[in-house]
């Protein structure tokens, strides 16, 4: 893998995401809703979405070898050069995407995957990077069949990217209804917007990715009326990245061994999110979106700042792991994945006053120094490499131990 010399280019996309999200921040600021974006809920929805990123290579190499060789030796269509074998291929990819996303909602075994995405209760372009770790598996199978029509592999990710590209922009509050053609043709912000509600006319629908014909062939479509409270039915009331990729299959499970039907302990892994087993009741103490607060820990701003610095250094990790996958070996990818987890886990613990993430913290620093050293050891000579981990890590801890400090002032004062 070392000598490969493919670029991720998802790398050169993070700079227009983080400015879009700027500029829709600075631009709700002008127009007074000072509420549509908090520090703690967009490092959430960022940070998965990082985590996300760290993990994808490890989740979708084996798919994609799957592709190239059913590809390579089953194709049906063997197609010429051409913007007609990217229009047909987009067209697909759309169309397919539309039935994975409506089976993600109704099947309990992919909503757990894809719940991730609807997680947060803000809705802005912070949420569209919101992604779940181990989307790359479920996908995969409602795509193959591309490759049975004779769809290059590049052109494959080419359409997928600019399909899940579109959907970035129609994550805001920001854009009223656009007008009506478009309205009827295009998945758009207002369209979106029903797909991220909570209330029951909201529930499983508009799942287009691009085009929004697909609901309205299908019986899906739903036009934006009330003003739509998002999230998921029952809260996740968590920023933790990791955890929130596992809290649903820990539900399943629970539905599993309260069933008392061997049927009903299989069925729960593919039944609709809202089925219960025979003889299990609804908990009446689990808390429902509709009736509970957004999920918001007071956050100190000391603590913020330091967050949000040591989140962008981690951002400077983050460009070359992503930029030049292809050159680093597989310990190197795992080495800088397990720095890029850690330090999100280790934030956003932070952000919610977690005991455990302060002394996380202080682990967090030589290890994201080290990771940060190996990677660019595939470029600089050992003793440029021993100088950034050791800048990295002193940085690290004289920020810490002063942060630390204020805040402890802070409460004995």
């Amino acid at each position: 893998m070392a000598e490969e010399q493919s670029i991720n280019l998802i790398a050169f996309a993070v700079p227009l995401f983080l400015a879009m999200i700027l500029l829709e921040a600075w631009i709700a600021r002008r127009r007074g809703l000072s509420d549509y974006y908090t520090v703690g809920t967009a490092l959430s929805d960022v940070a998965a979405g990082t985590v996300f990123q760290a993990c994808e290579v490890f989740f979708r190499f084996v798919p994609l070898l799957i592709y190239a060789w059913v590809l390579e030796r089953f194709a049906l269509i063997e197609w010429s050069e051409g913007p007609w074998v990217l229009l047909v291929g987009l067209l697909l990819v759309d169309l397919l995407y539309y039935w994975w996303h409506r089976h993600s909602h109704v099947v309990n075994v992919l909503w757990a995957v894809h719940a991730v995405h609807h997680q947060s209760e803000d809705f802005n372009l912070a949420v569209a990077l919101r992604q779940p770790v181990f989307e790359p598996i479920s996908w995969f199978f409602y795509y193959l069949p591309l490759a049975l029509l004779g769809i290059p592999v590049e052109v494959f990710l080419l359409a997928y990217a600019l399909d899940l590209l579109y959907q970035f922009f129609i994550h805001t509050e920001l854009v009223d209804k656009l007008p009506a053609p478009l309205e009827w043709v295009l998945n758009t912000p207002s369209h979106h917007r029903v797909h991220h509600g909570v209330q029951d006319q909201y529930l499983d629908k508009n799942y287009g990715g691009i085009l929004i014909i697909w609901d309205r062939l299908f019986g899906t479509f739903e036009p934006e009326g009330e003003r739509v409270v998002y999230g998921t039915t029952v809260p996740l009331a968590s920023y933790n990245p990791v955890w929130c990729h596992f809290q649903y299959f820990q539900r399943m499970a629970t539905l599993a061994r309260q069933a008392t039907r061997w049927r009903d302990k299989l069925w729960v892994w593919v039944a609709h999110p809202a089925w219960l087993p025979a003889g299990v009741s609804p908990d009446p103490d689990e808390p429902k979106r509709l009736a509970s607060p957004k999920y918001q820990p007071a956050l100190d701003k000391r603590l913020a700042l330091y967050v949000v610095v040591h989140y962008l250094l981690v951002g400077a990790l983050m460009v070359p792991y992503l930029l030049f996958e292809a050159q680093f070996s597989w310990p190197q990818l795992a080495a800088g994945a397990g720095a890029i987890v850690l330090s999100n886990l280790s934030f956003l613990g932070l952000v919610e006053g977690k005991r455990w993430a302060y002394r996380l913290e202080l682990v967090r620093g030589p290890l994201v120094a080290g990771a940060l050293a190996w990677l660019a050891s595939v470029w600089l000579s050992p003793l440029a490499c021993a100088v950034i981990g050791a800048a990295t890590l002193a940085f690290m801890g004289a920020t810490w131990k002063r942060t630390a400090a204020t805040l402890r002032a802070g409460e004995s004062g």
